[in-house]
């Protein structure tokens, strides 16, 4: 039997481009104005949200933005004049409007049609009451209130600790130059945490630990 087709997320971002269409990601900013007035709460998630500058370190291919998954249908609702794609180890499959989603599910892929670019990544992210809930091991959580901060810009952004949460499994290049940029930078207390949370869901002999203190 033939091995499935990478994931979306396994592609580097020419060869995604290659095999699934252009990407032209929207800003932070520009995000903030396709969610002014939204019903739900909405942050940008990712490497943007660990740019603490005023300009950007780096390039950045793709544009994250987590919504609690409990308000799905009200985000399908709110770009019902986009498409949205489910994505998932075999590959992107068109979610029609009245397709519902797995359960197991919480990534989408948005643009507005097949002549247009890909838009954003959106994340759905475990929220049960004003509780966050890191969705690779649900002992770590936070309360909502500190799980974003309001940019220079105004755009909420995911807060540093937690994305860097996020880049400890990956560790590629991209991830451990943002954690070299940005873990200097973080108060004691947000470096406490971070090293608490790497602590309990990663191995033992991770290298970010030690430079964490």
């Amino acid at each position: 039997m033939a091995a499935p087709p990478p994931a979306p997320a396994e592609l580097g971002f020419e060869e995604f481009q290659r095999i699934f269409g252009p990407i032209r990601a929207l800003s932070p900013r520009e995000a903030a104005v396709l969610f002014d007035g939204a019903p739900f709460r909405w942050w940008v998630a990712g490497g943007w949200s660990v740019e603490l500058g005023a300009s950007p370190r780096r390039f950045h291919e793709d544009l994250e933005v987590a919504v609690p998954s409990r308000d799905l249908s009200a985000l399908r609702a709110w770009l019902h004049e986009y498409h949205l794609w489910d994505t998932s180890p075999g590959g992107i499959h068109h979610l029609a409007p009245d397709a519902e989603l797995p359960a197991d599910r919480d990534q989408l892929w948005l643009r507005r049609d097949a002549y247009s670019p890909w838009l954003m990544d959106l994340m759905l992210t475990r929220v049960q009451g004003e509780t966050w809930y890191y969705k690779r091991d649900e002992r770590v959580t936070r309360p909502l209130a500190e799980v974003t901060r309001i940019g220079t810009d105004c755009v909420p952004y995911q807060r540093p600790e937690i994305s860097l949460l996020f880049k400890a499994r990956r560790q590629s290049e991209k991830d451990e130059a943002d954690f070299a940029a940005v873990a200097p930078l973080l108060p004691p207390g947000d470096r406490s945490w971070l090293r608490d949370a790497i602590a309990s869901t990663e191995p033992s002999s991770h290298p970010w630990l030690d430079r964490l203190g």
